[in-house]
């Protein structure tokens, strides 16, 4: 048996079959019509009208009843179509005998039952088609020759007309067989193109790096689980990370600052208040127009830990070099100034000169001594702290540690607002900001005044620590270098206070910050992880 000869027929048979049944109507049609029309009867030798008649009439209910087959629920198998041709070989030989025989040329009709049979069965039915109405052809021509002696037989035209079926056979048998190749390979590529296509998703899915296409108004056509899982909040379960469908305002955004100026960075950013910090990237699949976008997404908080190791691995060794090459000259250099100074030989001028050179070996001292405790530092171990009860100890410590106490207000809302960081490194940071905070507001009201402020931001949800003084606040020169190493506007000061303080608080995953005050004086912020996001 043919291979494609199986219980149940190829869809594409089966469309190919209904337009083949199509014909078939349309042609038993035009024969009724013939039949029915006297004028039709010059074209064509009606020897038998009664048998033409009944075979019209088998020959257009049967392909009624086909049709009704081919929309019903009932299984069309290969079988009902090899029935279909051979019913069509007989009947049109039938009405072909009636007309007079292949001389009325209403054999050719056959041709096209040849072809559709060779189309829908490729092999040896394709041939047994073509067989059997030759076959038949001869011997209609033969039984009209033996039942009418009048009758002139042909003999000839049949034989012709069975090589044309043949011929139709062993020719549509070729060109199926070239489009069944066609069909395979085409069917070979495809999958082999979607191989490659799984291939791709699978890898794409598996990368770190957050990589969407998403159309120009922002609407999401592939998204990678590690894009879902950046954009999406914390809490969100896996069923949740797959309904991303457009993308989230924040990002929008940036796309839509990306399009205005596609060489300007994009700024970093963050889905959510306890997610990460996001890096966006764009490029445009078409160079024509921004139809089609690629947005690559990346986690910056790792890459910003990475820098700090390596600043701080390169700070150690600066470190090193200035104990080596500055310290101990330096100490020997304020020892020779402060015996220098105990001589009864000098005079006051002399002696102004000395104490120069012991405040200042103290001052490059100090900033020699905070350089190597930023060297040094351990690596932070953060940890829940309830923020007032810990500014009420550090109130109470610092006031106890300083020669002059100061005032300390402090306003913390809610009260039990908890917040996560390394205690001692706050404790540093704190009392860093305190001394200052103190010192200018000393100088401008003669009183030695802060202000803590603590809360929880209404839109980023962030904790918040705010230090504030009183004092004269920071020029506008001045802002942009506050927390640069070695700057200061203080004769006496080292100019690492604030950077150190900055450099603390990066390590613990919070950020230190100027920000504008609501009162007199200047205003730092120390803005906290949340919590959420330290806890996963």
């Amino acid at each position: 048996m043919n291979k494609r000869l199986d219980d149940k027929l190829l869809l594409q048979d089966i469309g190919l079959l209904r337009i083949f049944n199509y014909y078939r109507i349309a042609l038993s049609c035009i024969l009724l019509f013939t039949f029915i029309n006297s004028s039709s009867n010059i074209y064509i030798n009606l020897e038998h009208p009664t048998l033409f008649m009944v075979g019209t009439l088998v020959y257009f209910f049967n392909n009624i009843a086909l049709i009704f087959l081919l929309r019903s629920s009932f299984p069309v198998g290969a079988n009902h179509v090899v029935a279909t041709i051979v019913i069509d070989i007989m009947l049109l030989t039938l009405i072909t005998y009636a007309s007079g025989g292949v001389n009325s040329g209403l054999g050719n009709l056959l041709v096209f039952s040849i072809a559709a049979g060779s189309i829908l069965f490729s092999g040896r039915y394709s041939t047994m088609f073509a067989a059997l109405a030759s076959i038949v052809i001869l011997v209609a021509e033969f039984h009209r020759a033996s039942i009418d002696a009048t009758a002139q037989p042909h003999y000839v035209q049949a034989g012709l007309l069975g090589m044309i079926f043949f011929a139709t056979a062993i020719f549509i048998k070729y060109i199926s067989g070239r489009i069944h190749s066609s069909e395979s390979l085409a069917k070979k590529r495809a999958g082999d193109i979607a191989h490659l296509e799984k291939l791709n998703r699978l890898i794409i899915q598996r990368m770190r790096t957050g990589i969407i296409v998403t159309s120009k108004e922002g609407e999401i056509r592939m998204i990678n689980n590690a894009a879902t899982k950046l954009l999406s909040h914390s809490d969100s379960t896996n069923d949740n990370l797959l309904t991303l469908k457009q993308l989230p305002a924040v990002l929008m955004d940036r796309l839509h600052a990306w399009q205005t100026n596609p060489s300007r960075r994009t700024q970093i950013f963050r889905s959510f208040p306890e997610n990460p910090d996001l890096q966006a990237n764009f490029t445009s699949l078409r160079q024509e127009d921004f139809s089609d976008i690629l947005i690559f997404i990346e986690d910056v908080g790792k890459s910003l830990q990475q820098a700090q190791q390596l600043k701080l691995a390169s700070l150690g060794q600066l470190t090193a070099s200035i104990a080596h090459e500055i310290r101990n000259p330096l100490g020997a250099m304020s020892h020779a100034a402060q015996l220098l100074s105990e001589s009864p030989n000098l005079d006051e001028s002399d002696l102004r000169l000395a104490t120069i050179i012991q405040d200042h070996s103290k001052r490059m001292n100090a900033t020699i001594e905070n350089v190597l405790e930023l060297s040094k530092r351990r690596q932070p171990t953060p940890e829940p702290l309830p923020l007032k009860r810990w500014l009420d100890r550090f109130i109470e410590s610092f006031n106890q540690s300083e020669a002059e106490a100061g005032k300390f207000e402090m306003d913390v809302e809610p009260e039990n607002l908890l917040v996560y960081f390394d205690s001692s490194q706050l404790d540093q940071i704190v009392t860093n900001l305190s001394k200052n905070g103190l010192r200018y507001s000393q100088e401008k009201t003669g009183e030695p005044v802060i202000h803590f402020q603590a809360g929880i931001h209404a839109e980023t949800e962030l904790p918040y620590l705010d230090i504030l003084d009183v004092g004269e606040g920071v020029n506008e020169k001045a802002k942009p270098h506050l927390f640069e190493p070695f700057y200061t506007t203080e004769a006496n000061g080292t100019g690492l206070g604030l950077y150190i303080s900055r450099e603390l608080c990066e390590a613990n995953n919070s950020h230190l910050d100027h920000v504008p005050s609501y009162r007199d004086g200047s205003c730092f912020r120390i803005i906290f992880p949340h919590p959420k996001q330290i806890m996963a």
